[in-house]
């Protein structure tokens, strides 16, 4: 205490100047920094947390994408080996031999391979390995000897009839085939029949080759790497023993043990462990958090130290005119108006007390002309916007009680307000944006205005000048500019045509409100005059409302209908030329945009950007370019809405089409089959299915069907049975009665070039 005492003492004596850095240091500086250090090292510990994430995440998606390798190949490895009781095998067994049939089974093989094979460019080759030694190969010759020594062959052998996965990294060229490259990571899918499967004997294995793409991701992961554009090491691919079975580069193994940490995340399938590891540097983990660290507390310091400079400086030109300024507030408070500061103090400070004597002065100003208008009983002109927005007087009426509102000529103008993604839309965020713009005086004497959301924005301009369309303009580019720099809010403004008496005002306000929805077209900030620009505006609009079917079947990824729909398109654009499909174009857009409003969900966010497509659209140049934008625009939508709308389960109809969609090309696809996924009981499926989609499921399966055909008979040179075999028919009689009953031409008139009636 006597000390505590002491130290009172000694401060006292202090000249204030030295008590006030004294207590500054003690009481700001030293706490900062105390915070900050701490700060630091917590957020080197989430940043080193984060770095790993970062790596486990980059695995997953390496994992995810060898699992659907994995998977997608298992499956058709299976059908190879076992499809149509085990032909493939009888083929490849009696290709081999000195047979009157070779040629025959020969030709078999082939079909097979134009069927199996050729549509996945990544599978390289199906084997058949002879207990004689002798083989057989679909696609690629394989230029491995020895297969029979390896772990996958011999770990096959064991169990027969499954489906065993094993790898190969490729060194060079031509290392397993011809046309190979070097580092290759290639999945090996072995099988073993036994004699219930080869009932021949004389198949010893089955193997089929498959270059993943996982060996690309690693490839760029690992220069990414060492160019220093990515912080997440090298990555390979080990088996459960730890053996690596697919890296890249010159590194070796135990640089990677001896000066790098790992990562490593499971990949499990039929048994097995695999393992995708990263081996980094543990600095490197932490990397960014350093350059950050240097920067913040090289910051820190010298904002300090500017702090500390200027406080002296602050005490003295700040806290007396600020006083001032308190005591007027205070009596302006108490309800005294003839306040009036002396100006002093630094310039921000003058100019401070400057707006607060305007102030005081405008508002004895407005108080008096409210009182006027009270006693006149006049609304604002704001008020008389609002009445005529909402219905609730008409513009007779608000000339009778105001004339001096329809006095000048005007414009009527739409804003509307885009708050950005992830931030909630307000009405008082909105509202203080508007008292903002009155800080613009040429908003300020010109303008009223409406909010009548949060997102919709009207507005009355005074055409005063003979150049009005141009200040206009003018105003609302800087009014875009104060609402996006203050509050992060993007606008789009509609700009009517002039307009002169209350006769007109209704009409001006319908046409822009109307025209609102055209910012889906041109882009969220900019500046549209209805006077001189986009005047096809009422065509694509009136236009709009013929693609609701199709805007209706794209958010809800009805691929069905998207087809029918898109076709229907295609043909009612066929004889016009560029102007015209231009127009059209746009109006599919707009209905898509709307709908996708409706459900609020964002075009930015699905795109990644926002385009401006009036502009996009006038880039195209022929009729063939249009269908194949339209046509991939639509496959992005849908995309899209699969991924991200997450349509509920509930719907069990949406969730039938999609089974549907899935597996139409199953011959044995059936009601009670998808009555069973829905989980619903067939009758009850029946009816709903019906009643809700519109047609019967028998038909509406046999349309899934036909579109696909249609579409591979257009684009692929595949002959009708082996299309219709494609879409899950079990013979070419039963496709062709199909097809010609639902579009009234036969499928190799419809190969031809005749018009369908679908």
């Amino acid at each position: 205490m006597k000390l505590l005492s002491e130290c009172k003492s000694k401060i006292k004596k202090l000249p204030l100047k030295k008590v006030y850095y004294l207590l500054f240091l003690l009481l700001v500086i030293l706490p900062i920094l105390g915070v900050l250090l701490a700060t630091l090292a917590i957020l080197n510990q989430q940043f080193k947390q984060q770095a790993i994430e970062n790596i486990r995440q980059n695995q997953q998606t390496i994992i995810a994408e060898l699992k659907s390798d994995i998977d997608g190949m298992s499956m058709r490895m299976a059908s190879i080996v076992f499809a149509n009781n085990n032909e493939i095998i009888q083929a490849a067994v009696a290709a081999g031999e000195e047979t009157n049939q070779r040629f025959e089974y020969a030709q078999q093989l082939a079909n097979v391979e134009n069927l199996y094979l050729e549509p996945e460019k990544d599978l390289i080759s199906v084997c058949f390995y002879m207990k004689d030694k002798s083989s057989a190969y679909l696609k690629n010759y394989i230029l491995k000897e020895n297969v029979s020594e390896t772990d996958w062959y011999q770990a096959a052998m064991e169990k027969k009839n499954k489906i065993y996965v094993g790898s190969y990294e490729t060194k060079s060229v031509n290392d397993l085939f011809y046309g190979g490259r070097d580092e290759m990571f290639i999945l090996i899918f072995a099988l073993a029949p036994d004699y219930s499967v080869d009932r021949s004997g004389k198949v010893e294995m089955a193997a089929l080759y498959h270059s993943s793409k996982v060996a690309d991701r690693i490839k760029e992961n690992n220069r990414n790497y060492e160019k220093g554009k990515n912080s997440l090491g090298y990555a390979r691919i080990t088996d459960g023993q730890g053996n690596c079975i697919f890296s890249t580069g010159e590194k070796k193994e135990k640089e990677w043990l001896s000066e790098r940490m790992c990562v490593k995340s499971p990949v499990e399938f039929f048994g097995n462990t695999w393992y995708v590891e990263n081996y980094i540097r543990p600095g490197e983990l932490t990397a960014d958090f350093g350059r950050l660290a240097i920067a913040v507390m090289g910051t820190a310091v010298f904002v300090l130290l500017l702090v500390s400079y200027f406080s002296v400086y602050f005490l003295k030109s700040i806290v007396k005119p600020v006083e001032a300024v308190n005591q007027g507030l205070r009596q302006v408070e108490e309800g005294n108006l003839d306040v009036f500061i002396e100006v002093q103090g630094q310039f921000e400070i003058r100019n401070m007390i400057h707006q607060f004597n305007v102030m005081v002065q405008r508002l004895r100003a407005l108080i008096r002309e409210y009182e006027e208008k009270v006693r006149k009983n006049r609304k604002s002109p704001s008020d008389c916007l609002a009445e005529l927005v909402e219905r609730k007087s008409t513009p007779e009426q608000i000339r009778q009680e105001n004339p001096e509102f329809f006095e000048h000529e005007y414009l009527v103008l739409g804003m509307y307000a885009d708050y950005g993604s992830g931030k909630k839309q307000s009405r008082d965020l909105g509202e203080e944006m508007l008292k903002s713009f009155y800080r613009n005086s040429q908003y300020a004497s010109k303008c009223c205005a409406y909010m009548e959301t949060p997102s919709v924005i009207y507005l009355m301009y005074r055409a005063l000048e003979p150049e009005y369309l141009e200040k206009a303009k003018s105003l609302m580019k800087e009014l875009q500019n104060s609402a996006g720099k203050e509050f992060g809010i993007s606008l789009f403004v509609c700009i009517g045509e002039k307009q002169k008496g209350a006769e007109n005002f209704l009409e001006s306000f319908s046409q822009v409100e109307r025209k609102m929805s055209l910012r889906h077209l041109m882009g969220k900030e900019r500046i549209l005059a209805l006077e001189t620009e986009l005047k096809e505006a009422d065509r694509i609009l009136e236009m709009s409302g013929d693609w609701s079917r199709l805007a209706d079947a794209l958010y809800l990824a009805d691929e069905k209908n998207v087809t029918e729909e898109r076709e229907k398109l295609f043909d009612r654009i066929e004889p016009y030329e560029m102007e015209e499909i231009r127009i059209y174009m746009l109006s599919v857009i707009l209905a898509v945009c709307r709908r996708f409003e409706k459900g609020n969900d964002s075009f930015t966010e699905m795109f990644g950007q926002e385009f401006e497509y009036s502009e996009k659209i006038g880039r195209i140049e022929d009729r063939r370019e249009a269908r194949i934008w339209l046509s991939n625009y639509f496959a992005w939508i849908i995309e899209y809405a699969e991924s991200r709308l997450e349509i509920q389960e509930t719907d069990m109809v949406i969730k039938a089409k999609r089974y549907i969609a899935s597996h139409y090309d199953d011959p044995s696809l059936s009601l009670g089959q998808t009555a069973e996924y829905v989980g619903l009981n067939e009758k009850y499926f029946t009816n709903k299915f019906t009643k809700e989609a519109g047609e019967t499921f028998s038909e509406y399966l046999a349309s899934v069907r036909v579109q696909k055909a249609k579409q591979l008979l257009r684009t692929t040179s595949f002959k009708v049975y082996e299309i219709a075999e494609m879409v899950g028919y079990h013979n070419v009689e039963s496709f062709n009665r199909a097809f010609k009953k639902i579009s009234g031409v036969s499928p190799t008139k419809y190969r031809n070039g005749e018009k369908t009636k679908g």
